[in-house]
């Protein structure tokens, strides 16, 4: 069978890439042939950042020009909408497929004869209406919906990245989805599971944006000023006026690490905790990881972090002085630091990239 898969920004370095990663292997194991639309990007970059190297061998690749604004910040999300349609379109009829498998955003799934498969993240996430109900922004995103709704309509099946977001999707466009939780690379912190002796070290791990809200664990160190706070983060760009400002404001005990994960990973296996601040975040990929390397998640009270971090494994949280007192708690009692770490170590395989590639490979077959 071809496969054609759609993820025109690669370039992006998220746990959609993972998504799509692992879909490439989950088709190409199954012996299907795969292959990759997207805009141009640093394959080598791409392959040491996720630890693949001879991935894009597997698949043949079409790829485009990234795309660049041509009116500045101007109407960037049209521009951008755009400019991957007529790009996609104009791939997509050189060649005949089998199946299209999207594992963006839906707003890049091509108008196609072909059964469509889209992986979902969240349903129209557009940024300024999470925060707040501007009727000038609701009229701008207007026509975005509008188009995003039109996609729905050629999508046969729709995959969620957890229950949470399964049931926005249910919300917004009436549709129902299955969950299928995203690959998560347990294995590579597994030499950390049985460390016994830990420092007094909380970590945090995300893209250093507003929304990942890595100011509440500025504050939270400054709450908690005998432990020691390490944000690993990577920037967009290489000049973050947040990030800035994040650092200027950040009590002594807080130090920051920008480099890919897998290779300061060694942090995880000696840190007591890991804290994830973010909101209503989709699912939480780090937070995974940092269990796989047996630390105790200390997580908000929301979205699909909930799904992940049940009372056996961790602690959530809605206000900081709860996280403040959860913390104390395992830097004080040993015990239960080590009891609560084993139990996120066995929990994180649940995720592991092998279950993300059998149900893959399953939807494949019966689509």
């Amino acid at each position: 069978m071809k496969v054609l898969l759609v993820h025109p920004r690669l370039s992006v370095k998220g746990g959609g890439e993972r998504v799509a990663i692992h879909s490439i292997l989950a088709a190409t194991k199954a012996g299907h042939e795969v292959s990759l639309l997207s805009e141009e990007f640093d394959e080598a970059s791409f392959a040491d950042f996720y630890g693949c190297p001879g991935l894009f061998d597997k698949v043949d690749r079409f790829y485009y020009p990234a795309f660049k604004p041509v009116l500045g910040p101007r109407f960037l999300l049209y521009q951008r909408l755009i400019y991957h349609w007529l790009r996609i379109r104009k791939a997509v009829s050189r060649d005949s497929f089998d199946i299209v498998l999207s594992t963006q955003d839906i707003g890049y799934v091509p108008s196609t004869h072909a059964p469509v498969i889209q992986y979902c993240y969240f349903p129209e996430y557009f940024s300024h209406l999470q925060t707040g109900s501007s009727p000038v922004w609701r009229l701008y995103y207007r026509p975005a919906s509008t188009y995003y709704r039109n996609r729905v309509r050629r999508v046969g099946i729709l995959l969620s990245v957890s229950d949470f977001t399964r049931g926005f999707v249910a919300k917004k466009w009436e549709r129902d989805s299955k969950t299928v939780y995203p690959p998560c690379p347990v294995e590579d912190y597994s030499e950390f599971t049985n460390v016994k002796s830990r420092e007094n070290l909380v970590v945090t791990i995300g893209r250093i944006v507003p929304e990942k809200r890595f100011h509440l664990f500025i504050e939270l160190a400054r709450i908690v000023p005998r432990t020691r706070f390490v944000a690993i983060g990577s920037l967009s760009d290489e000049t973050s006026a947040y990030y800035d400002q994040l650092k200027k404001s950040a009590p002594e005990n807080v130090s920051f690490v920008l480099s890919p994960l897998r290779k300061v990973r060694d942090i995880l296996g000696r840190a007591i905790a890991y804290v994830h601040c973010a909101e209503n975040e989709h699912f939480g990929i780090t937070i995974v990881e940092a269990m796989a390397a047996g630390c105790v998640p200390i997580v908000h009270d929301s979205g699909g972090p909930k799904e992940i971090v049940t009372s056996d494994v961790g602690f959530r949280w809605s206000n900081l002085s709860v996280a403040a007192r959860q913390i104390v708690m395992l830097a004080e009692n040993d015990s239960l630091r080590r009891e609560l770490s084993a139990a996120a170590s066995v929990r994180a395989r649940q995720f592991r990239p092998e279950v993300f590639e059998s149900e893959m490979t399953r939807i494949l077959t019966v689509s």
